[in-house]
């Protein structure tokens, strides 16, 4: 799931899993010419920022199949030992073609062209940023001290909810993130967060990992 930069570091704060002030996972929430004449000046582009996420999404047959199901999309994330307990809406893809995430880290993203709670395999992605200029530390932050076995509780738009347990948490590369295995949609049934984590770099105002949680259904 990517998360694009803009030239500037403001924007780029805003766009971006980045903060100065905090690194989950780190535990700090805070030519050679041969011609004597002088060369003229080459203009070079800049090289673009890493992502967020580091990934585009996965590609899949656009094809639509005979039958498509209802799809109820989830609302609401709790995970009442950690005091996360946020909104979650529907997001798709960005302009670079990687999953877009709410600006703002108290709201997480469903990526709307994947499972749901009620499908019946395949994994529900919820990502959000840890933190974001002008919004502060987001409930995402708090996954870094989950605890295998915790009690993750999805409410979907018709009302139903779907408690999982935490099964693995992952704090990985950015570069080294399986995200087809993330965005899956035919392996076993589960729930899957995403955020930012690790060390902060201050060159780049992105954090260095990503923190993967997933959960199966209880």
């Amino acid at each position: 799931m990517a998360v694009p930069l803009a030239a500037v570091v403001v924007l780029a704060c805003l766009t971006g899993c980045s903060s100065a002030d905090r690194v989950p996972g780190g535990r700090s929430l805070s030519t050679d010419g041969a011609s004597s004449a002088p060369a003229a000046p080459v203009p070079v582009a800049p090289s673009p920022a890493p992502s967020a996420f580091s990934s585009a999404v996965p590609l899949r047959d656009a094809a639509l199949p005979a039958e498509v199901p209802a799809v109820v999309a989830p609302v609401r994330i709790a995970v009442p030992s950690l005091g996360i307990d946020q909104a979650v809406r529907p997001e798709g893809v960005d302009p670079t073609g990687a999953m877009a995430l709410p600006a703002d880290p108290a709201v997480a993203g469903w990526w709307r062209f994947g499972s749901t709670p009620s499908s019946t395999s395949g994994s529900t992605v919820l990502a959000a940023h840890v933190d974001a200029v002008g919004y502060g530390i987001g409930p995402f932050a708090h996954l870094v001290d989950v605890p295998v076995g915790t009690r993750v509780t999805v409410t979907s738009a018709d009302g139903t909810t779907t408690p999982y347990a935490v099964a693995t948490v992952d704090l990985l590369a950015k570069t080294g993130v399986p995200w087809a295995s993330v965005f899956d949609h035919d392996g076993p049934r589960r729930l899957v967060l995403v955020t930012c984590g690790g060390e902060f770099d201050t060159a780049t105002h992105h954090y260095r990992s990503n923190l993967v949680v997933t959960a199966t259904p209880l």
